[in-house]
């Protein structure tokens, strides 16, 4: 099957702070990555964005990972055909070679800027701390979100329509996948999260990767317990997989894509737009009678995770507004010419 250039995130700002999924990244055999380290503001999204506008200008296909705080920002390229992978090391997604030199190596940036000069700056540890006190109040209301959501929560379904979930789960994983054990490899991902610009949902990435795109009723939490099936079974029989976690709770699934099959399920999340050619499971059906016996108590649920969901998305708007300052205030010190050129030595070690 022919390689496709898609879209993903790496980190999730989820109830327990930030979720990282960036140890299982590039790690495939014959993988080479090399970590980027430099401060704010000091080139590293646009350096990558180079490296992976190249690539594709040579027919490649490039996994760009975008930036959980900010969509806008890159914080890692992978080139599966060169099996070879740049990362943002830095935190909170700090990152290493497991086996330097020979599963990867470092790539200083910050040598382009003048630390020395930008120490003298009052603002870097007022702008600094700032960042972080949004960060650490957007996770207060993340986690009070989950607690109340009655599909991340799952407080009004019973054990029984779990059970009915799993089940119909496990059929379609039968028909889908026959009996046939493969050797396959599974990815995880996340199709979205919380950011500054809000909810976000990766819908390109599932429309170009899944033609045939099952959506699962979520209100009450049944569509998690499917996809989590879907993911087992997907495991168990070695189907190449991308299983993407919940961002605000990662131990639950969200999607399960198989883009060698052309095949993927999502579980609904109202807060998102998805891609038109789809089908739709009504898992909820299962729970009409809680649904009937207690909309009342739902709906005002989802009013308040939806409120608290918002207000997280602006405590996150009001982080990359600071941490907009902070690059702001390093830029000066930083060389451009050299990280050109260094971007410029990259690209031609890589295809020589």
């Amino acid at each position: 099957m022919e390689m496709k250039s898609s879209t993903w995130l790496l980190g999730s700002n989820s109830e327990s702070g930030f979720h990282s999924l960036y140890g299982g990244f590039c790690r495939d055999e014959g993988g080479f990555l090399r970590v980027i380290k430099g401060g704010p503001g000091t080139g590293k999204s646009s350096f990558m964005r180079r490296v992976a506008a190249e690539a594709e200008s040579r027919g490649l296909a490039v996994e760009r990972i975008i930036c959980s705080g900010d969509p806008a920002s890159l914080d890692a390229v992978y080139i599966p055909e060169l099996r070879l992978g740049y990362a943002d090391g830095t935190s909170p997604h700090v990152l290493d070679p497991a086996v330097f030199g020979a599963d990867g190596d470092y790539l200083n940036i910050g040598e382009c800027c003048d630390a020395r000069q930008a120490s003298h700056l009052d603002s870097l540890g007022s702008l600094s701390a700032g960042y972080r006190g949004w960060y650490a109040r957007a996770y207060e209301l993340l986690r009070a979100a989950a607690a109340v959501s009655p599909s991340v929560s799952r407080s009004y379904v019973t054990a029984q329509d779990r059970a009915a979930a799993v089940q119909r789960a496990a059929g379609v994983a039968m028909r889908e996948f026959g009996r046939e054990k493969r050797r396959g490899a599974v990815k995880r991902r996340f199709l979205g999260g919380m950011t500054c610009a809000g909810r976000i949902l990766l819908k390109e990435t599932l429309s170009e990767l899944c033609p045939r795109l099952y959506l699962l009723d979520n209100r009450l939490g049944l569509g998690f317990d499917f996809a989590g099936e879907i993911a087992r079974q997907a495991v168990s029989r070695g189907e190449d997989a991308i299983i993407c976690p919940h961002y605000l709770r990662p131990e639950l699934t969200e999607a399960v894509l198989l883009p060698s099959l052309g095949v993927g399920w999502a579980a609904v999340d109202p807060l998102c737009s998805y891609p038109e050619q789809h089908r739709r499971l009504h898992l909820d059906r299962a729970g009409a009678e809680t649904l009937r016996a207690l909309r009342p108590q739902l709906r005002e649920d989802e009013k308040l995770e939806e409120r608290l969901l918002s207000r997280a998305g602006q405590c996150l708007a009001a982080a990359k507004a600071v941490h907009d300052e902070l690059e702001a205030a390093l830029r000066p010190y930083v060389d451009f010419d050299a990280l050109t050129a260094l971007a410029d030595r990259e690209i031609g070690r890589i295809f020589v």
